[in-house]
């Protein structure tokens, strides 16, 4: 899908983005959640690649990567994959996040040429920091892909404006740390997704710790254009998966964790 698409995407309202990791938990079923996922509301997906030291990632999805990592999903095999779903997803935005070892390993131009034409939308490189992303980010403008740039709840506003600049959006991690549920601390959270949406002048997207349908919408009120929802998903896939005879379940289980996101159930 194209930038161009994202961003009128964007505009029709806020898109709540469930995030899946390439392989996970077979590369089969992996395209069937993605699907199953938007036939449940999703507007937008985050696609992950399986890598061994996450190191933005909490437990759930360190678990997930693990589980696509030992079921044969090589990064080869995750662009087969990216361009399955962008596929069998057709006009819904693919964020990307990667970590930077595989970007660096394959190369800029190559990596973002073969993701763009693979169907994603954006790129997320988390542990590259915005000092050093002008060559990824010439790279991805090249290919035609938005560039998105990870922000904290500690971020100072002059640093928010340059992770705004010539970016997609920003994505806003809720919660100092890595991913993972969370419950309290909450209001703090919407009180900074405020400041930021006033500091930059791109969509704010908020993720690391949401889990239920009250914390998106509030997520929204207070000014995210799009809410990802991780640690939680990725639970549901541990909880219901566990052999093929499983994959029914898995799926009509992972349609209602997706329905009570949206608000469609």
């Amino acid at each position: 899908m194209s930038l161009a698409a994202l961003r009128t995407s964007i505009e029709e309202g806020p898109a709540v983005s469930p995030f899946l990791v390439l392989g996970d938990p077979t590369p089969d079923l992996c395209v069937e959640l993605a699907r199953t996922a938007v036939s449940a509301g999703a507007r937008m997906l985050e696609i992950g690649f399986p890598y061994s030291d996450p190191v933005a990632d909490g437990p759930a999805v360190q678990a997930a990567a693990g589980r696509a990592l030992a079921g044969g999903t090589s990064t080869r095999r995750g662009f087969e994959l990216l361009g399955r779903i962008a596929e069998s997803c057709p006009g819904i935005p693919l964020n990307l996040l990667v970590y930077g070892n595989l970007v660096h390993r394959i190369g800029y131009e190559r990596f973002t040429d073969t993701v763009s034409q693979a169907g994603a939308s954006t790129l997320l490189v988390p542990d590259i920091p915005v000092e050093e992303a002008a060559p990824l980010r010439r790279a991805g403008r090249r290919a035609g892909l938005g560039h998105v740039e990870l922000a904290g709840p500690l971020t100072p506003g002059p640093r928010l404006r340059r992770l705004a600049e010539d970016s997609a959006f920003v994505y806003l991690a809720g919660f100092q740390g890595v991913t993972g549920v969370r419950r309290g601390g909450f209001s703090a959270v919407l009180r900074h997704v405020t400041e930021v949406a006033g500091n930059v002048d791109v969509p704010v997207c908020l993720g690391f710790g949401l889990s239920g349908r009250d914390q998106i919408v509030g997520a929204f009120g207070a000014g995210a254009r799009i809410a990802v929802v991780g640690s939680h998903l990725a639970r549901v896939v541990e909880r219901l998966y566990r052999s093929p005879g499983d994959a029914a379940d898995l799926l009509a289980g992972y349609r209602s964790a997706v329905l009570g996101l949206t608000g469609n159930s």
